[in-house]
């Protein structure tokens, strides 16, 4: 069997705790920087509301353009995609963390996700959420009881 290194996951994965300050900035983690950087050969990444949780969702660049392009394909007559449009495209915006790796989010999408001074960084392999913690440890504890009852075979 083979055994894969680190270099052969490289995904946005685990969680991160980090506090924002008054200004709205918040710290990219370096788990998820040097995804961006290995992976993606950027920085640049796309935040926007995540269409079915109060949270954002950062997208680098490549997976934001494979999202489009997917809404490309569809009936632009689509109610579903014409919201997705308004809810989700409408509030992207793009970021490079600066030196330290913060990115300041604006009010809006602190507002929709419900961002306080503790927020939690959560990988979900192509992507990666943004949430207020304590937010976050409801949705985790909703997640797990619906796991519960489920045979994955995954």
């Amino acid at each position: 069997m083979k055994q894969e290194n680190a270099g052969d996951l490289v995904m946005f994965q685990g969680e991160y705790t980090n506090n924002m300050d008054d200004k709205g900035r918040i710290n990219i983690p370096a788990a998820y920087r040097e995804v961006l950087q290995n992976r993606y050969n950027e920085q640049t990444f796309i935040v926007a509301r995540d269409a079915q949780s109060p949270c954002l969702r950062a997208y680098p660049l490549q997976e934001w353009k494979r999202l489009l392009a997917k809404l490309g394909t569809r009936p632009s007559g689509d109610r579903v995609v014409l919201a997705f449009k308004r809810a989700v495209v409408s509030s992207a915006q793009a970021y490079a963390p600066d030196k330290q790796g913060r990115v300041l989010i604006p009010q809006s999408l602190r507002n929709h996700a419900g961002l306080q001074k503790h927020t939690l960084f959560a990988g979900s392999a192509d992507t990666f959420e943004i949430w207020d913690a304590s937010a976050w440890e409801t949705q985790l504890a909703s997640s797990l009881a619906l796991l519960q009852h489920q045979d994955l075979d995954f």
